[in-house]
């Protein structure tokens, strides 16, 4: 891939599907959240008349806000001269954002149901479908970013249709609007904080852009992509130790949920370490030597690692403890802050800005959580 892609293409890859930070929660509006809450809540004839409901929102009203966000983007692209074109690559990165909404439906059911071993095929299935296009689009025809779009599109597009063909009868079900009512009102405060993350993890790319250095953004892209791997092992370890986690917040366990933060910290700390020597000789062999001036990048944004674990299991915290609109008001004053803290570093010091604004932007949003926590903290001592 990294022999077939140029800078720019990294770069465009990396400005448009930034954006899906910011649509994929209004787009998605957690309507597969509310089914996997409602999932053992319900009877059979009840979880029926859910998911149809949840099909037809998925495949009507999200069509229609996907369109309407494609529309949104077109106008900020035109007004504010975006060096990039927009078409073919908005249309292809928003249209995948739509249809993965089906395949992320279908994961989630088999993993609420216990599926382990269809959830297995069924991902490995379509993984090796989405290696196949990039190969055919990318390398064998050269299609640079729009190839590489274009195979992350067709990769969500064949799933849907399968998906929708296996379901179809799930469409017949009547809408219920009391079960919509119900939706709208779950997803609505949800989706705010969730496109508010495009904040931390997108305005980069799009205050780079406005710099016109397209080059330097490609390689920071490439950097991102590279130290973004390691999301593996914390997600991994995040997911090991959730129900130590609840059961400690459950026993209202404080020292017990403090010590394994810090031990899930320390074990992603050592492993983001390790990356950080080793860092030369991975990028040089991932990218075939194209892209080693992306390794003093991905060095600062390995860091990253290591502060949004620590936000994000301090969140997991506030949402055990039954706090959770504290991840909102934190998220709109963090919000506030990292936009000027972001802007302040990229116009100084560029793409090493931008580096350190992803590093930073999460120690805001763990140290805001920590005040609101210490604040509220005799709800839950």
């Amino acid at each position: 891939m990294a022999k077939n892609l140029s800078p720019e293409d990294y770069a465009t890859i990396a400005y448009f599907t930034s954006f899906g930070s910011l649509f994929s929660p209004i787009i998605g509006f957690f309507i597969i959240d509310y089914y996997l809450r409602c999932y053992y809540q319900s009877t059979k004839e009840e979880l029926i008349k859910l998911k149809g409901t949840a099909l037809k929102l998925l495949l009507y009203m999200s069509s229609l806000i996907g369109a309407l966000c494609l529309g949104g983007l077109y106008v900020y692209m035109t007004a504010a001269r975006v060096s990039f074109n927009f078409s073919p690559y908005a249309v292809y990165s928003l249209a995948q954002v739509y249809l993965s909404l089906f395949y992320a439906f279908q994961l989630a059911e088999y993993k609420i149901a216990g599926k382990s071993s269809e959830y297995l095929k069924v991902s490995v299935l379509w993984g090796f479908v989405v290696v196949l296009l990039n190969f055919f689009l990318v390398i064998i025809i050269k299609g640079g970013a729009s190839g590489k779009l274009l195979a992350a599109l067709l990769g969500s597009l064949l799933p849907f249709v399968v998906y929708i063909t296996n379901n179809r009868r799930f469409f017949k079900v009547k809408f219920d609007v009391k079960i919509v009512k119900s939706f709208l009102i779950f997803g609505a405060p949800l989706v705010l904080a969730g496109m508010l993350e495009f904040f931390s993890n997108g305005y980069d790319k799009v205050l780079l852009e406005k710099g016109g250095d397209t080059i330097s953004l490609g390689y920071y892209a490439v950097a991102c992509q590279m130290s973004g791997y390691l999301n593996i092992f914390s997600t991994a370890l995040k997911s090991t130790f959730q129900p130590d986690m609840f059961k400690a917040i459950a026993e209202k366990n404080i020292r017990r949920c403090t010590l394994i933060i810090l031990l899930i910290i320390g074990i992603i700390g050592s492993i983001v370490l390790v990356y950080i020597v080793l860092c030369p000789w991975v990028i040089s062999l991932l990218t075939a030597g194209r892209y080693v001036a992306a390794i003093p990048l991905s060095r600062i944004t390995a860091l990253s690692v290591i502060t949004f674990s620590f936000y994000s299991l301090i969140s997991l915290f506030t949402y055990g403890v039954g706090l959770s609109k504290i991840t909102l008001y934190n998220k709109i004053i963090g919000t506030a802050l990292n936009i000027v803290l972001l802007t302040l570093l990229i116009r100084t010091y560029g793409v090493f800005g931008a580096a350190w604004g992803l590093v930073l932007v999460y120690v805001i949003y763990a140290i805001g959580n920590l005040c609101f926590l210490y604040y509220y903290r005799k709800r839950f001592m």
